[in-house]
Formats: C-alpha cells, sequence, structure tokens
C-alpha cells in the first residue's frame, strides 16, 4: 500500500506536487463531468497527493473531453475553513504560479469537506 508524501510546509509540497502535475504525460483524462463537481476527486492515486502535518493536499491538471485544461487543487484538514484554505493555496502557489489581482477561482467544499480550487489552466482549449 502507497503513502501519501509528507512535507515540512506547504512550500516543499508545492514545489514538488506541481513539479510533477506540471509534467503533460501526468495530466489526469476527465471521463465525463462529476455531479458536484468532485464524487471521484481527488485523485485516488497518492501521486497527486502530499501531506504537511494534518494538512492533505491534493493536485492534478485535468483534461476534459473538450480539451479544456484545469488546474485543480484541494486541502483538507480538521476544522479547515475556505478562507484559512484560501491562505494554503496562496502559498501552495506562490513559488510557481503566483496569484493575480482578479484570477478568477471556483471554490467548492465537498460532502468528505475537501475544499476545492479550479481554474482554467489553459487560455483557450488544446487543438488535436
Amino acid at each position: 500500500m502507497l503513502s501519501i508524501q509528507e512535507h515540512g510546509t506547504v512550500e516543499e509540497a508545492s514545489s514538488n506536487l506541481l513539479d510533477f502535475i506540471l509534467i503533460p504525460d501526468n495530466w489526469l483524462e476527465q471521463a465525463a463531468p462529476q455531479p458536484e463537481g468532485s464524487a471521484a476527486w481527488p485523485a485516488s492515486d497518492m501521486q497527486y497527493q502530499r501531506r504537511v502535518g494534518s494538512l492533505r493536499i491534493c493536485a492534478s491538471v485535468d483534461v476534459a473531453p473538450t480539451l479544456d485544461v484545469t488546474l485543480h487543487i484541494a486541502f483538507r484538514a480538521p476544522g479547515l475553513t475556505p478562507i484559512k484554505a484560501a491562505d494554503h493555496l496562496e502559498s501552495f502557489l506562490k513559488q510557481r504560479l503566483p496569484l493575480t489581482p482578479n484570477s478568477e477561482w471556483q471554490v467548492e467544499v465537498d460532502d468528505r469537506r475537501w475544499i476545492h480550487f479550479s481554474r482554467r489552466y489553459a487560455g483557450t482549449h488544446l487543438l488535436a
């Protein structure tokens, strides 16, 4: 059984996980839109998850059947709120993809208490 890689800081986890998920060979195919967005997410593959203390982080780049590409990052921890998760998102992205004013992220809290952030990763859909 695989275990989730543990890191000392969100920034360390970010460096490691973003290096992995941003490689196009590691992008995930989105079979179909999930009801309420996240029934099969976060990815059950532990390669897409990291842990910092009690905070779990899951991230992926998802390619839809329409070839839209979405960056998806989720956090879960006891007592985690969407505001605190947004702070974790900022720390997570700071080194590689810093947040910019007016950047739009979709935010969702699922029934398993994962707080999901997603946004378009590529400006327009891919051309095949």
